[in-house]
């Protein structure tokens, strides 16, 4: 699934984030927690979920690991917190992505099948032709190969 706002995709599959078709990079827990986000737009999500979602074994104090992974996520949207885009903080109570996401199925699925069955043709094509070049190459030179079985024609009188 890709997921759509503003100008950037997720594509969940590849976990992936572009903009305007170009890559960004952006990986691991701030990914996370960009798709954590924009999987429940306009909803308030609260600090305590989010450090349960990124960090579910951890029993030590995040606070500062989530502003700092916050405040990553936002450089890269090119967002802020006092005039936000797209992520809002509320006060001691968590985030909220603001702004619409559209969803739609994944591209490559349906571009993949015609790209793979191209290759395979050219292959066959390929294949058939290197089979007739070597079927003409063969019956060409065939004599040249294999001895005749003729046998010579003796004349049935001999001259004296």
């Amino acid at each position: 699934m890709i997921r759509i706002f503003g100008e950037f995709e997720l594509d969940d599959t590849s976990r992936k984030l572009r903009r305007g078709g170009q890559t960004v990079k952006l990986s691991g827990q701030a990914l996370d927690l960009l798709s954590l986000l924009i999987g429940c737009p306009g909803q308030l999500i609260a600090r305590d979920e989010i450090k349960r979602q990124l960090w579910p074994d951890s029993k030590l104090e995040l606070e500062h690991s989530l502003d700092v992974l916050m405040n990553r996520l936002r450089s890269i949207l090119g967002d802020s917190g006092t005039s936000p885009r797209y992520i809002e903080t509320v006060p001691r109570k968590g985030y909220r992505f603001l702004g619409p996401v559209r969803c739609e199925p994944h591209r490559t699925q349906t571009t993949a099948k015609p790209t793979v069955m191209r290759r395979f043709a050219t292959y066959a094509a390929i294949a058939l032709l290197a089979a007739v070049a070597t079927l003409l190459i063969v019956h060409s030179q065939y004599d040249r190969f294999v001895p005749s079985q003729r046998v010579p024609i003796r004349p049935a009188i001999q001259p004296r």
